[in-house]
């Protein structure tokens, strides 16, 4: 593939958009997201109460990172979608994405940033190991994970 410039965008995505993409990336998901979630209930959950993180190549939205930062009084924020078109994997879209997530979740002044994963995505598990992110619990086949946010990243 050519190389494609990714323009870094946040909270423009509409809720058509992020359905799109979230059914775009479905089958790369595991599991499968829409056996979980209803995708279009979740895209507009998405749209109005969480801040979305976005990578877009022209008018498609190939990169998303959405969390909910809304807690104020235990200042926990919870990264509920990463996603990346499969096309545009590989080239350090969904970790822009963190990294821009991170930095406003220290904005807000969160201390806690949270997030599930299925421990078939090792590579998801990976990312966020490397950003930091530690396991507090399993539960099935899933694993929470939590990272407490300094006022700087420790790279």
């Amino acid at each position: 593939m050519s190389c494609v410039e990714i323009e870094f965008r946040e909270g423009t995505a509409t809720k058509e958009d992020i359905r799109a993409h979230l059914e775009g990336c479905d089958r790369d998901f595991s599991p499968k997201l829409s056996l979980k979630v209803n995708i279009d209930e979740y895209s507009k959950k998405i749209t109005t109460r969480a801040k979305t993180f976005e990578a877009w190549s022209g008018r498609a939205l190939v990169g998303l990172v959405a969390a909910y930062m809304n807690d104020p009084s235990t200042r926990t924020g919870f990264i509920t979608s990463v996603s990346v078109v499969k096309e545009f994997m590989g080239r350090g879209i969904a970790s822009s994405l963190l990294e821009r997530c991170l930095n406003r979740s220290r904005e807000q002044g969160m201390k806690t940033l949270r997030l599930e994963v299925s421990l078939d995505s090792r590579e998801a598990i990976h990312l966020y190991k490397h950003f930091g992110f530690s396991e507090i619990v399993r539960k099935g086949e899933t694993m929470s994970m939590e990272l407490e946010i300094s006022e700087k990243r420790q790279s």
